[in-house]
């Protein structure tokens, strides 16, 4: 009902008394960690869900339905450290050498933490899991849509494609590019600057100039669409008075009187903007 009732432009929001969403982001667990998030974060998608042992950077996104589990962390009460690992921290705190040998006597865990450097994007459907060793990636790394990464590195200004597996002990250097749909045998080695492709992956050739500059250019335009979909949350049936000027609405598009009876509807096909007029 609400959602379909008509709002003139400029008037106060509705809110909602309930929650929108009751999903929750963040899971921090007693023994296994806390997710640590940097106060500039660009964007957390309300349905994204991070457990345990994760860090994320500056400027860094994760998208609808990312699922980040750092549930088996060695050492995760590190975590819970705000004195040494708080919420703008880049240091990785290695984990035992010896653990998985003093594991057969214990319950403790052989995992690591999810480490995500600043202006990385993780996108729509995700999955990264640190069960064996930490999981790091670096500085403007994207992750396409639905992609796994378990236990490996990914360092600066990498690309994951979208739907492609990196499994335990995978390490992508710099500016490397892993192909939609590949999937990266354990403990292989990317080189910088390389482009892997298939099932099993295998290099193919390496980047050219103009397509490594492009793995810069399109880490920074995710962290604008990223800030772009920061108030998501903030729910409203209209747009500010400040940005009327920028629609169709706008006074230079109507006349002094249609702009005062004009009015906004939500249409069926497409979710877009349409004009009504009062009868």
């Amino acid at each position: 009902q609400h959602a379909v009732t008509t709002r003139r432009i400029g008037d106060n929001p509705y809110k909602f008394d309930d929650h929108f969403s009751r999903h929750r982001q963040q899971f921090p667990l007693i023994w296994r960690g806390q997710p640590i998030v940097h106060p500039d974060v660009a964007y957390l998608a309300p349905c994204c869900t991070m457990i345990g042992s994760v860090r994320i950077g500056a400027g860094s996104s994760v998208w609808y339905g990312a699922i980040l589990r750092g549930d088996m962390c060695e050492n995760g009460s590190s975590f819970a450290d705000g004195n040494q690992y708080n919420q703008t921290s880049t240091q990785v705190f290695e984990l035992d050498p010896h653990r998985r040998e003093t594991s057969k006597f214990s319950n403790k865990d052989v995992g690591g933490g999810i480490f995500i450097g600043d202006n990385t994007n993780v996108q729509d459907g995700c999955i990264i899991t640190a069960n064996v060793d930490h999981t790091r990636i670096g500085d403007g790394v994207t992750i396409g849509h639905l992609a796994h990464i378990h236990s490996a590195t990914v360092h600066d200004f990498s690309l994951v494609g979208m739907g492609s597996v990196l499994q335990e002990g995978v390490l992508v250097e710099s500016e490397a590019f892993i192909a939609a749909g590949a999937v990266v045998a354990p403990n292989t080695t990317v080189r910088s600057g390389e482009l892997w492709v298939g099932q099993p992956a295998r290099k193919i050739r390496d980047l050219t100039k103009a397509e490594r500059e492009k793995l810069h250019y399109q880490s920074n335009e995710y962290v604008k669409v990223a800030r772009g979909q920061s108030g998501i949350m903030e729910l409203g049936g209209n747009l500010p008075e400040s940005l009327i000027q920028y629609t169709m609405l706008g006074s230079s598009a109507l006349s002094e009187d249609d702009t005062a009876t004009a009015t906004v509807t939500q249409t069926e096909e497409g979710g877009g903007l349409s004009e009504k007029k009062d009868s």
